[in-house]
């Protein structure tokens, strides 16, 4: 039996949705909350890899107290412009001098900036190890080999594992 070629079209279209050019593959992305002990409190459902960090957050973020402190990196520095009541930290940047001018760097930091980024980079490093236990299991470093509708499933039961080591 042949298929229609409506049904085919929305098959191609749903292709289509999560193909990264960039990569040559179909992408997702989904992010992870964090906290201070390494466990993985919240994961965020699936969506097209395409999509920014800072958007995918204004989507499904983690609603989190007042009194806890959120961190994220440069990615999310619209935060504080957005979400006033959030108690969000991200890291300070240098400035560049500019489009074309060589060998020129930007302002340096004062000391109390280094000590913030030096603090947020003892900080980020847990949630970085917490995303290498995620990789380890190969549903991000690798090619997901299931339908897209097992994804999250998967996803939950790997962060599952992750928390329980």
């Amino acid at each position: 039996m042949k298929q229609s070629s409506r049904f085919q079209g929305q098959k191609k279209l749903k292709r289509k949705t999560h193909y990264s050019g960039k990569k040559k593959r179909h992408t997702v992305k989904t992010q992870l909350t964090v906290n201070a002990d390494g466990l993985i409190i919240h994961q965020t459902m699936h969506v097209k890899g395409s999509m920014h960090d800072y958007s995918l957050f204004k989507r499904c973020r983690p609603h989190l107290p007042g009194r806890v402190v959120g961190e994220g990196d440069l990615g999310y520095k619209e935060v504080k412009n957005d979400f006033l009541w959030l108690n969000f930290v991200v890291p300070f940047k240098r400035k560049s001098q500019g489009r074309g001018k060589r060998d020129v760097k930007g302002e340096e930091f004062s000391a109390g900036q280094k000590a913030v980024n030096k603090a947020f980079a003892k900080e980020r490093i847990v949630v970085e190890h917490a995303n290498f236990g995620v990789r380890k299991f190969l549903i991000w470093g690798g090619e997901f080999r299931n339908r897209l509708k097992h994804y999250d499933i998967a996803m939950e039961i790997v962060c599952g594992i992750v928390n329980f080591r």
